[in-house]
């Protein structure tokens, strides 16, 4: 239940991103549209603006040219809740003219991402990028009043980087359960392994498509949802290489997305073993809990602990050779053993990942902060 002291809390979400529909898998928009959800179904007041319908989008370091424009929209609300740190130093500039506290949802370490991204493809933007994110990254963690992180390991990330503890708290990427109905998979004789997602460097999509090259099991097949225009290339040659035995798709909707993920008899997360992925926890994870199917994860981040602790599928090992004894063993599984995990996996969605949990905790300790502004403004 929301208390009142917390019913007092207005948000508004500042996007690095566009609003408008995205065409490729945005698994920050993801994020923050699922904690907005969260927060309308437990009755807190919440915006929305996007820096990329402002004056000054681009690059990062511009973000903060837009104080003006973000004061003005911040009328009516106590908390700026910034997506990135480029986001989160422009509503810092902004509270010279609105007094609101800043929360800094770092949804993963864009330095150590950014630098990954530059090294499987070096190019002098890449190197640009990953100064700006160097800059932007540290003046973020100075100017924030509360750091929202994904993970518990993430969080300890931070401690070690010198932010204190009572200005780092988790809201682990969620759900809606209740817009998922989880319902039993079609036996036809195959046992269809799903992954939807990005084709980021991290994603490690290059580990999965060798782990199921040495599978080799007749019975097996392989769904890939979400490529993006710049993914036609890889696309195809995936298809070459395993004809009739993958599925290949370009992004789509939630609503269809959904629909091909019950189809699956197995879903799949392949991480690549960076530092940058440690603390991380894929958005999807707590969507394909609620699937209520077994996940194959790979041992790089918090998501094998929970998979671990509550029996709903299997750890890998980061290699194509760890993916491809996980793939074979749940190839091994009898139908009644893959609805006993779907089963444990759908009842973990509920219990830790459900957005309006997540909202609610969120929003307990966000209010703390509110408070003392709330007084000053009178």
């Amino acid at each position: 239940m929301v208390t009142d002291m917390e019913t007092n809390m207005r948000v508004l979400f500042l996007y690095n991103r566009s609003q408008e529909t995205t065409k490729t898998a945005d698994a920050y928009k993801t994020r923050m549209d699922g904690l907005r959800g969260g927060l309308d179904s437990i009755g807190v007041p919440n915006g929305c603006l996007s820096l990329r319908e402002l004056r000054f989008n681009r690059p990062h370091l511009a973000f903060p040219l837009n104080a003006g424009a973000i004061a003005r929209r911040a009328e009516g609300f106590n908390t700026i809740h910034a997506g990135g740190a480029g986001a989160t130093v422009a509503a810092a500039a902004a509270r010279a003219r609105h007094s609101h506290i800043v929360v800094f949802d770092a949804h993963g370490d864009e330095v150590l991402e950014t630098r990954l991204e530059w090294q499987a493809n070096p190019t002098p933007r890449g190197a640009f990028l990953v100064l700006q994110a160097i800059i932007i990254s540290s003046l973020a963690l100075r100017v924030a009043d509360l750091l929202v992180t994904v993970s518990e390991p993430f969080r300890q990330h931070y401690l070690k980087k010198g932010v204190p503890a009572e200005r780092v708290i988790i809201a682990r990427n969620g759900a809606d359960t209740s817009a998922i109905t989880p319902v039993l998979p079609v036996t036809n004789g195959q046992i269809d392994v799903c992954y939807a997602g990005g084709f980021q460097a991290w994603q490690a999509i290059d580990t999965l498509i060798e782990g199921f090259a040495q599978a080799n099991e007749e019975r097996l097949r392989l769904h890939l949802i979400g490529f993006s225009p710049d993914d036609q290339m890889l696309k195809s040659t995936i298809g070459r290489r395993f004809a009739d035995r993958v599925t290949l798709e370009d992004w789509m909707p939630k609503r269809d997305l959904i629909e091909r993920l019950t189809r699956a008899d197995v879903l799949i997360i392949p991480r690549t073993k960076h530092r940058a992925m440690r603390g991380g926890l894929p958005s999807k994870f707590a969507e394909y809990l609620a699937m209520g199917r077994p996940v194959i994860v790979t041992n790089t981040d918090e998501t094998a602990s929970f998979v671990s602790k509550y029996g709903c599928g299997l750890v890998s090992e980061p290699t194509a050779e760890g993916l491809s004894n996980a793939i074979r063993r749940a190839a091994s599984w009898s139908k009644d053993e893959r609805e006993a995990m779907g089963g444990r996996a759908r009842r973990l969605a509920e219990s830790v990942f459900d957005w309006r949990s997540i909202s609610r905790e969120y929003i307990e300790q966000v209010s703390r902060l509110t408070q003392p502004k709330e007084k000053d403004r009178g």
